[in-house]
């Protein structure tokens, strides 16, 4: 199996009480304002210790990231987007990259991702299992966020050795540090007293410790009674090693990084900086809630616990007593005993059925032992860590690409670096050290230090042999448990003690040796093991990735083969492969207010997470369908260019089932723009499930425009408070439901400032006298909006695909399935304005619920949004519409997709092949109130339209091709499946006529068509005379007034 993610990494502002986007680094800043337990706006308590305003490094919106959910061999690509202001790389804390060193991520293998670039990781889950996590492995950014949890699944064929439990949960426990992760690391480089610091807080999955019913967020898992869940804890900190616990209950540890333990029952679990654990947790208590505590070891700090909830489902007591105790934090006798107890389990099957003990250290021959001393120091007058009295010296070029172009020259020099005695004097190398391929490793780990350190390998599980205090000598030989010690990759070592493993050197490539304290690997305690196999067969170690990133502009030979490769990947490459993973799921947890209404979530989230691409991009989206229903999506105004297959809607595709999954590929071909997605089938777009499409214009064509500070994404629409089944059974059983009127308007899926019932509203950070650009979608259901922003104008640009003439604008109407992007200038005094988008047609005045209202925050504004909201046009002047639509032109002389001018394409001297008149009204069949077009209402066959083409000519048994008029209306109001022919590279004109009280919005899928005129009277072919045929704009989506004709058309139609 293969699996796609995309990760969008950026950077927020999380704090007291919101949070808000903000632009393409998504700086989210909160508002200081009265708390109100029912706005839960931030995933922290509110709690004395937690009224920060901190930097976290998010991944798709995401704090933690997404669980990366795989199986034993999975191919894994993770296309990374680095939107933040420094360099970036993952590492994949635990997974072996066998014979693919390329893709460990940490900067002695690759170099790293630039600020506003991307790069596709490709690795396999070779012979793994188990519990791992990924995170941010350069510049200190670990301490900020971005890591997130991997789960590594057997196959089919290989049973877990306990009962299958009823549901696995995640739990990502660690430190945290109020200040900027930049100062502390600056702070770090220059003052011996920063690496005292204590930690501010614990962590659980991102949120702030349960104090009482009043805290904001924390984190909680719903169990239920009898049944028994599995628990993947990972520390995720950078400094401190934890204390597990669950008040009245035991775990049954059953696996660690990897490898299937000897099971074990326990009350509390010390879990050290890296380390990764499964236990079973059974709720075999009565229905109530329990704490769920990691405290801190070596520290006396019992006010920064984390604090979760363990829920049963038909609780109806809070969490209370005492939290549960546990060690003393300063037993180590307690804890390294623990650690012996961990044994493996040697008669289960893992990555492959036959035992885990077939493969045993009980008789082996060492071929090198490396004895690795760990202490602070001083170099050259800054405090530093140091191995063996070496400080490791990062590069400018990784040590793997060095390695492969000129054998380390100039980089590093193998072997250097002592490793059986400490050098007399503290220095700094680039250690590499030479590991004898196939052979036995013994690393002695020497910690010297008054803190607990964790040491992990890259590339390897290593058999962690033996514990001890003080030093090591030959002599504690006879004390390693040979017989079944665990196999892991992080192992802890103790204060002024010794932990020693034994590796199998049987995975070529550069290896990293480190220290998992965060500030220790970052201070220079790591070194790299170069496992090399002399054998040039490429099934021993896999060459250098195709899409390879360089660094180094010293480095002669780098630069004339890195210009060679990317010359020849410009020859090439149209456009880039975008793959991405999808999980669509019902969530009760991220409902906008406060009923707890199924919404649908894409990965977690909602609205779904950004499509960005760039012209001629090929996007793959694996869709799972989670839900109980089938499910399509559809990709609105992306054109599917000889491509039908992929559009997603019932007349193409079969629906992706239940528990089933499909990956959609195409290409945004010669395309820019602002787009959506969203749920074609079943009423699914009320529940949710709709995302935003960027389709960026390439390097060579430049926006016709200054470029802006950043761009936000705005999706606008109405909302049910109803379940969208709700609504769809209201509509298919009751005739008066047509007429139900949503309840609220969303922005990205957050309620009003002023509705007391939204649990957060949106918000977007700006600075004074920038620019931003508003990439803003209609997604809703059913009300046309408009929008606009308290003092300030908007400069409309672009609209579905199309560059238009720059006007500036008070407000503008955005009618359903339609996208516009307008620039902001931040011009006003440094405070906050009011972002007001309210529905047509619609008496809502005031501050009134069915007007939807953000925040545009200037960065240094300490004064909250004031005065009335900004004024906009009657809802009830349609004329103020259709003229704003008339208003609309397409900039004829800029590029777009293409370097030459839109305008060159164009529509004033067409001969039309065909008209059509569709005539919209609602219409009684067979005693139900339908929806017709030209008295026929579509019905929707149980075979796609497209399949029945391509497999039975023209869809016999399915459809009849133009068996329904288009340019008059059926005589009786009928049931039909309507299908009707275009004439191939022929223009087509589409009159589109409104006989409903109400406006609404036609679209066509494949193309964009130019609009070239409304109307308030009754078309007639003498209406032509009025048409815009000069420069009408190209677009996908057009509204259709009340009770009156919109010709939409003059297009080009390929069919």
């Amino acid at each position: 199996m293969i699996s796609f993610f995309l990760l969008l990494v950026q950077q927020i502002f999380f704090g007291d009480f919101t949070f808000d986007f903000a632009d393409d680094l998504v700086k989210h800043i909160v508002e200081a304002k009265e708390p109100k337990k029912e706005r839960r706006q931030n995933p922290i308590s509110t709690s004395e210790l937690l009224q920060w305003r901190f930097l976290v490094v998010v991944i798709n919106g995401m704090f933690p990231g997404p669980l990366i959910n795989a199986t034993t061999d999975d191919v894994v690509h993770v296309n990374v987007f680095n939107y933040m202001d420094e360099p970036l790389l993952f590492t994949w804390n635990g997974i072996q990259q066998r014979r693919n060193s390329w893709q460990d991520g940490v900067s002695g293998t690759n170099c790293p991702i630039k600020p506003i670039k991307n790069w596709t990781y490709v690795f396999q889950m070779k012979d793994q299992i188990g519990t791992f996590f990924y995170f941010p492995s350069i510049n200190f950014l670990k301490a900020s966020g971005g890591y997130g949890p991997i789960r590594v699944n057997n196959r089919d064929n290989v049973p877990v050795p306990f009962p299958q439990p009823e549901a696995e949960f995640d739990l990502l426990i660690g430190d945290w540090y109020s200040g900027d992760y930049k100062h502390f690391r600056k702070m770090l480089e220059t003052e011996e007293s920063a690496y005292d610091v204590t930690a501010d807080a614990i962590l659980m999955n991102g949120m702030g410790p349960f104090i009482d019913s009043d805290s904001l967020w924390y984190e909680t898992f719903t169990v239920e009674k009898g049944k028994t869940y599995r628990f993947r804890i990972s520390n995720i900190g950078s400094t401190l090693s934890l204390n597990i616990r669950i008040q009245s209950h035991t775990m049954l540890l059953v696996e660690t990084e990897g490898s299937y333990t000897n099971q074990i029952t326990l009350n509390s679990l010390d879990v050290h900086v890296g380390q990764s654990y499964s236990v079973l947790v059974t709720a075999d208590q009565n229905d109530a809630d329990f704490y769920i505590i990691a405290s801190p070891k070596l520290l006396y700090a019992t006010g920064i616990a984390g604090v979760g909830i363990l829920h049963y489902s038909n609780s109806t007591t809070l969490a209370d007593g005492a939290h549960p105790s546990g060690p003393d934090a300063f037993d180590l006798g307690f804890s390294m005993n623990q650690a012996k107890s961990i044994r493996w389990n040697l008669t289960t099957g893992a990555a492959r059925p036959n035992p885990q003990g077939s493969f045993n250290v009980s008789n082996i021959a060492l071929s090198q032992t490396f004895i690795l001393q760990s202490s602070r120091a001083e170099v050259n007058g800054q405090p530093r860590l140091v191995v063996n009295n070496v400080s490791y010296f990062t590069p400018d070029t990784s040590l793997k690409l060095a390695d492969h172009l000129t054998n380390g020259t100039g980089v590093y020099e193998l072997d250097e670096f002592p490793v059986q005695s400490v050098n007399v004097d503290t220095s700094y190398g680039t250690s590499v050290v030479s590991g004898k391929y196939r052979g036995w490793i013994e690393l002695v780990f020497q910690n010297n230090m008054e803190d607990m350190d964790s040491w992990h390998l890259d590339g390897y599980s290593f058999f962690v042999v033996g514990f001890g205090n003080g030093h090591w000598t030959p002599d504690v030989r006879n004390t390693y448990n040979t017989i079944d010690p665990v196999a892991r990759s992080t192992t802890q070592v103790y204060p002024h003690g010794w932990t020693a493993v034994y590796a199998f050197l049987d995975n070529p490539g550069m290896w990293n040796l480190r220290s998992q304290t965060l500030k220790n690997w970052y201070l220079g305690l790591q070194l790299y093991i170069r496992v090399y196999d002399p054998d040039p067969n490429p099934a021993k170690e896999r060459p250098p990735p195709q899409n390879l990133l360089f660094c180094a502009n010293y480095f002669p030979r780098l630069i004339f083969i890195s210009v060679f490769i990317f010359k020849l990947l410009i020859t090439i490459v149209n456009g880039a492969d975008i793959f991405l993973e999808w999980n669509v799921a019902i969530n009760t947890t991220v409902h906008p207010f406060s009923n707890e209404q199924p919404v649908i979530t894409i990965n977690g989230m909602f609205p779904g997470p950004l499509i960005n691409a760039t012209t001629n991009d090929v996007i793959h989206v694996n869709v799972f369908n989670n839900i109980d229903e089938p499910l399509l999506f559809t990709w609105n105004g992306i054109e599917q260019r000889l491509n039908s297959w992929q559009d997603g809607v019932s007349g193409t595709n079969c629906p992706i089932q239940p528990g089933k999954n499909w990956t959609y590929e195409f290409q945004v071909k010669d395309q820019i723009g602002t787009f959506i997605y969203f749920p074609s089938i079943n009423f699914l777009k009320a529940g949710g499930g709709f995302g935003p499409i960027r389709v960026n214009n390439r390097p060579v064509i430049t926006i016709p425009f200054p470029k802006p500070d950043a761009e936000f994404d705005l999706l606008i629409g109405d909302w049910y408070l109803k379940s969208y089944r709700e609504i769809r059974s209201l509509i298919s059983n009751n005739s008066t439901a047509n007429d139900s009127s949503p309840d609220k308007i969303l922005m990205n899926g957050k309620g009003s400032y002023f509705d007391n019932d939204s649990r957060v509203f949106e918000s977007f950070t700006v600075t004074k006298g920038k620019a931003y650009w508003f990439r803003i979608s209609n997604v809703g259901t059913a009300w046309s909006v408009n929008f606009r922003i308290q003092n300030h104008r908007m400069v409309l640009v672009e609209t579905e695909g199309s560059y238009v003439n720059q006007m500036a604008l008070d407000s503008l109407d955005v009618h359903v399935g339609q996208s516009y992007s307008v620039l902001v200038t931040a011009d006003q005094e440094e405070q906050d304005y009011y972002i007001v988008a309210a529905p047509k047609q619609i008496n809502a005045t005031g501050t009134s619920n069915l007007i939807g209202v953000a925040v545009l925050r200037y960065g240094n504004s300490v004064i909250p949004p004031r005065g009335a909201l900004p004024p906009g046009p009657d809802p009830f002047d349609i004329q103020f519409s259709v003229n704003q639509a008339k208003s609309i032109r397409w900039n004829l002389t800029a590029g777009a997709a293409r370097p030459n001018p839109q305008g060159s394409f164009n529509v004033s001297n067409v001969t039309l092949s065909q008209s059509f008149i569709l005539e919209s009204s609602i219409a009684e069949i067979d005693g139900a109130f339908r929806y017709t077009v030209n008295n026929v209402s579509y019905v929707t066959p149980e075979t796609p339209l497209k399949l029945a083409d391509a497999f039975a000519n023209g869809g016999n048994g399915v459809y009849v091709l133009d068996k329904f008029p288009t340019n008059s209306s059926n005589v009786e109001a009928v049931n039909g499946v309507f299908v009707a022919s275009g004439t191939h590279r022929g223009w087509i004109e589409l009159v589109l006529k409104n006989d409903l009280d109400f406006i609404h919005t036609w679209h066509l899928d494949g193309y964009s068509f130019f609009v070239v005129g409304f109307g308030d009277e009754q078309w007639t072919s003498n209406s032509r005379s009025s048409y815009n045929t000069y420069d009408p704009v190209a677009r996908s989506t057009i509204q259709n007034m009340v009770r009156c004709i919109l010709k939409d058309g003059l297009r080009f139609m390929h069919i």
